[in-house]
């Protein structure tokens, strides 16, 4: 069980880490002026997202010959 897990943690980290290569993930950061309150924006951008899994379909596909 313990190996199942860290291959888990293993996978989304990776995922993460190529997502934020990709563009797939981006964070931010504001500071209110008069206050001492932070804000962080986690923002996912599914069209990347959908437009390079098509993008690697395409490749696969020919890369197999198939269509």
């Amino acid at each position: 069980m313990k190996r199942f897990i860290t291959i888990l943690l293993v996978l989304i980290v990776l995922t993460v880490c190529i997502g934020f290569f990709r563009g797939w993930f981006s964070v931010s950061t504001s500071k209110e002026l008069l206050g001492n309150k932070l804000d962080v924006n986690f923002q996912v951008d599914r069209d990347k997202m959908n437009s390079d899994a098509k993008s690697l379909q395409e490749k696969t596909k020919s890369m197999i010959g198939s269509e």
